[in-house]
């Protein structure tokens, strides 16, 4: 059976304030990897104890931008090596970060020359979309820019399945165009609040979760990831119903 994981921004206010205990909730819950969004001051390796007492796997690690060159991508390699990761996915560009189509391709060569260092670790390099990737920008998409510019041997797509369908694009299309190079898929559902796009529990939204995995396993996508943003009741609660729904799908 599919192993499916849970992104830990989903509850990032838990593990920021106990990153131990999280992980030890989340493997009860039933997840069997979890994707990092920082270790929050904790080692490495205080970290990997936990990880093999409850037998959670790692599927991926989000790393800032400003930690993909330099002494900072040394460390962050280090530590995804002490994990035993071997995905670290940029995660998101701030609005400065994105006004032209030149910073994108800024973005991209970025992209390649931290996969070409963190090869020799035995670590692949991701991006993973938004929205805003899927909007023109001096005539071009964005996200077409980054995997265009990026080299497709090293730098690999951790493609978001809420933000891709809230853009109006379709999963399924853009694994096709760029067959191969997809490793991670998030799975995102998605529900409409006060006339708004919402990310929801997985498995109670309008998105199809169960062709999302079907679609991975196509594709020989690595890793399945959960990931939700808007909450109405508590998020550890929520996030919980979520594995319990999708594992009922597999």
């Amino acid at each position: 059976m599919r192993k499916i994981g849970l992104q830990l921004y989903s509850i990032h206010s838990e593990a920021e304030k106990n990153l131990l205990g999280t992980l030890e909730k989340v493997s009860d819950m039933g997840y069997d990897s979890v994707q990092f969004a920082g270790l929050f001051g904790i080692a490495a390796k205080e970290v990997k104890k936990v990880l093999d007492a409850t037998g959670l796997t790692v599927a991926g690690a989000h790393i800032p931008v400003e930690h993909f060159s330099g002494d900072a991508l040394k460390k962050q390699m280090d530590d995804q090596m002490t994990l035993g990761n071997d995905l670290m996915v940029m995660p998101y560009l701030t609005e400065e970060q994105r006004q032209s189509i030149d910073d994108y391709k800024r973005v991209a060569e970025t992209l390649n020359e931290a996969a070409f260092r963190s090869k020799e670790y035995g670590i692949r390099v991701a991006y993973h979309n938004h929205d805003f990737e899927f909007y023109e920008v001096e005539g071009k998409l964005p996200f077409d820019v980054i995997f265009q510019e990026t080299d497709a041997e090293l730098v690999k797509m951790e493609l978001d399945t809420y933000w891709v369908k809230y853009a109006g694009f379709e999963p399924e299309n853009l694994l096709k165009t760029y067959k191969g190079r997809c490793v991670s898929l998030h799975l995102k559902d998605m529900a409409t609040k006060d006339d708004k796009k919402v990310s929801t529990i997985v498995g109670s939204g309008i998105l199809d979760m169960k062709g999302f995995i079907k679609l991975a396993d196509e594709e020989q996508v690595d890793y399945c990831v959960i990931e939700q943003e808007y909450f109405e009741e508590d998020p550890l609660s929520e996030v919980e119903k979520g594995v319990r729904n999708l594992k009922a799908l597999l």
